[in-house]
């Protein structure tokens, strides 16, 4: 007898409930094995660790995609009318999270994802050896292999257009074209007028930082920035990240590089925007798919506005000297201004990571146009290092000097993460002008002299946490920000930024 048949609306709802009780907790124990695995695991804990979590994970896909998970969604699809708006959406991210298994054999998915995982273990030994050709055959797989499932799940669409939408719900290669084409057209100028002027001393950035004082530092900007100790730890790992079991529960990775203090500093508060997102999102939200943030875009949104816009801010920084100067001795005859210049400077770098302000959205775009002439079957991946190194010196004006300067710096596309560099884009855009609506609201720069956010966060919170995934992450944004994307905003807060650091 059909199943759906039989299903009564007050039990498919209840039971809607329970497939996402159950999907939490099985992400929660996957997640939590492989942040121990990040943090405290010894080396070869990796087989077990692999074998547990396979387990967990095809159980959660199961949940899903199994029959009785297929027809309970698609039951209440056809009920569309009779849920209330988180429920919809619930419905409508269940579904689209098992789009892929809808339309693509569940052996050649896990085959992707297991070519995936072989293929970023192969890329961390040819990073070391600093050899795009021991990685190369395991990237010209997964693009193929990408293709074939984006054929498979949307054949009306290009390759690209699927893998974007996958990442950032609503966003496709036209979109991006627009997008960068604005960013090529008003950052561009402002790196050639930053040419020109007198680079900062920049050796303030050297002074020697030991690991204790670094975390206290650490410490200090959590606690001032407003993210809750009592459920959101600071752990040590080889990088920087950001893990959200729930809003009860959220973890802070970061590294302290005694030569380069600034390394965790910025970084920790990078990642305490996104630390921020997931401690509050809504009560009601939790266990369910609409308790986490909507999109790696708005999150994008989130770090770069506390890392940028608030931490290397020049009143953050006078406000966070007494800590600094009492953590680094080394600072006591120097000036906050002298920090905010140094942090600031434009400097021309082919690696991501060290990027300045104004040349980030610049880095990211070289990868957008490489992913998507691969995928479009435009460029080979054994020509991409070439084609690297040309976008380098076009757009940021100087060259890698090896491939691990070059194409090797990203695990992204070795980890199957087709589709994600754009975010960072977005996102970096988006919380410019997000700090341009605070600005219309209150005195920012006083308020964070005296280290007060809480006209901040409360806007932040009203607009964006609070909602976690219930609206698509365009809708939201919208919302948030009065109006769609705009990179003339952006390119404003840079020439501003300029000004001020360069003093013209």
């Amino acid at each position: 007898m059909n199943y759906a048949t039989k299903m009564t609306l007050p039990a498919a709802r209840r039971s809607l409930v329970e497939l996402q009780r159950r999907e939490f907790a099985l992400r929660h124990a996957a997640g939590a094995l492989e942040f121990d695995a990040d943090t405290l695991a010894p080396p070869e804990n990796k087989l077990a660790r692999a074998q547990t979590l396979g387990v967990l994970n095809e159980s959660a896909l199961e949940l899903v995609n199994s029959a009785e998970g297929i027809r309970l969604l698609d039951y209440l699809e056809e009920h569309l009318d009779a849920l209330s708006p988180p429920e919809k959406r619930s419905v409508y991210l269940l579904r689209r999270s098992g789009e892929i298994l809808r339309h693509v054999n569940l052996e050649e998915y896990l085959s992707f994802r297991k070519l995936a995982s072989e293929a970023t273990a192969a890329w961390g030994r040819a990073q070391e050896a600093d050899d795009f050709s021991a990685l190369e055959p395991w990237l010209g797989r997964l693009f193929y292999a990408a293709r074939r499932i984006a054929q498979q799940c949307a054949p009306e669409k290009s390759a690209y257009d699927f893998w974007l939408d996958n990442s950032e719900e609503g966003l496709n290669e036209a979109a991006c074209e627009s997008f960068f084409g604005e960013i090529r057209a008003k950052v561009l100028p402002l790196l050639s007028r930053a040419e020109g002027l007198p680079r900062p001393d920049t050796g303030i950035l050297a002074l020697r930082v030991s690991p204790l004082r670094q975390q206290r530092i650490a410490h200090f900007n959590m606690d001032a920035l407003g993210v809750n100790r009592n459920r959101c730890r600071l752990a040590l790992s080889d990088h920087a990240y950001t893990v959200a079991f729930s809003k009860y529960d959220v973890r802070i990775c970061t590294r302290y590089i005694p030569e380069s203090f600034t390394t965790s500093l910025y970084g920790v508060i990078h990642e305490c925007g996104h630390a921020l997102y997931e401690l509050n999102t809504g009560e009601t939200l939790q266990y369910t798919r609409l308790g986490e943030g909507a999109s790696t875009g708005v999150h994008e949104s989130q770090s770069r506005f506390f890392e940028n816009m608030v931490g290397r801010s020049r009143a953050w920084t006078e406000f966070i000297w007494p800590v600094l100067t009492a953590n680094i001795p080394e600072l006591a005859d120097r000036e906050p201004r002298e920090l905010f210049r140094a942090v600031n400077a434009v400097r021309r770098t082919p690696l991501r990571d060290e990027a300045d302000e104004l040349s980030y959205c610049l880095h990211i775009m070289l990868r957008y146009e490489l992913e998507r002439d691969i995928m479009n079957g435009e460029l080979s991946v054994r020509d991409a290092p070439a084609a690297w190194s040309e976008l380098s010196e076009k757009y940021l004006g100087c060259a890698p000097r090896s491939d691990a300067e070059g194409i090797l710096q990203d695990p992204h596309w070795a980890a199957g993460q087709f589709g994600y560099f754009p975010t960072y884009a977005l996102g970096t855009v988006w919380a410019a002008q997000l700090m341009a609506r605070l600005r219309e609201r209150e005195d920012v720069d006083e308020a964070l002299r005296r280290g007060d956010l809480s006209e901040i966060n409360a806007f932040l919170n009203d607009d964006i946490w609070r909602h976690g995934a219930l609206y698509a992450p365009g809708e939201l944004m919208r919302r948030a920000l009065g109006g769609g994307t705009d990179v003339q905003c952006y390119a404003d807060y840079l020439s501003d930024k300029l000004s001020e650091v360069y003093g013209v």
